[in-house]
């Protein structure tokens, strides 16, 4: 089984001032690297979208995994979809209320 993966608005944003930031520190080459990576890091998460850490204490479903040990994804695999609800980088803005917001306005 194949799942679709979906990015929430909030996702798509962090992505964008990660990219902002990278660039601004390392240059537009490794920020464009860094932002492929991830995207393929999480379009992975369609033939297995169970990994990560479950973290039912603060939603159900939702799961968290790190990419190359500074950056967290957090995400749900729902029916045949994988929603990435936040990328976060350095654990910046990752919060309980934040993740569990965004779980149920996507």
């Amino acid at each position: 089984m194949s799942y679709a993966v979906i990015f929430h608005k909030e996702a798509r944003r962090e992505l964008g001032s990660l990219y902002k930031y990278i660039a601004d520190e390392s240059g537009p080459e490794r920020a464009w690297a860094y932002i492929l990576g991830i995207r393929e890091f999480c379009d992975a998460l369609r033939s297995f979208p169970k990994r990560g850490t479950e973290r039912r204490e603060i939603a159900a479903g939702l799961r968290i995994i790190g990419y190359k040990r500074r950056c967290s994804i957090a995400f749900a695999a729902i029916d045949e979809t994988v929603v990435i609800l936040g990328i976060f980088y350095r654990g910046r803005a990752m919060s309980a209320n934040v993740l569990a917001r965004r779980l149920h306005d996507q």
